[in-house]
C-alpha cells in the first residue's frame, strides 16, 4: 500500500536569455513536508503533559 506524501512544494526557475537562447538557467524546487505524528508528540509543547503521563505509566510499569 502507498500513501501520497503530504508536502507542500514550490518549484520556480530563472534564466537568462542571450540572443534568443537561454543560458544560467537555474530551477529551484523546495518541499516541507510534515512531521509524522511521532516526532510532534515529542517536541510539540502541546503534548507536553501527555508524554509526561505516558513516560510516567511506562516507568511505573516496569
Amino acid at each position: 500500500m502507498t500513501q501520497p506524501v503530504a508536502a507542500e512544494c514550490k518549484y520556480y526557475a530563472e534564466a537568462d536569455v542571450v540572443n534568443d537562447v537561454l543560458v544560467n538557467k537555474k530551477e529551484h524546487y523546495t518541499c516541507k513536508e510534515k512531521e509524522s505524528f511521532f516526532i510532534r508528540f515529542l517536541t510539540d509543547p502541546k503534548f507536553e503533559n501527555s508524554l509526561i503521563l505516558v513516560v510516567m505509566t511506562m516507568m511505573e510499569s516496569i
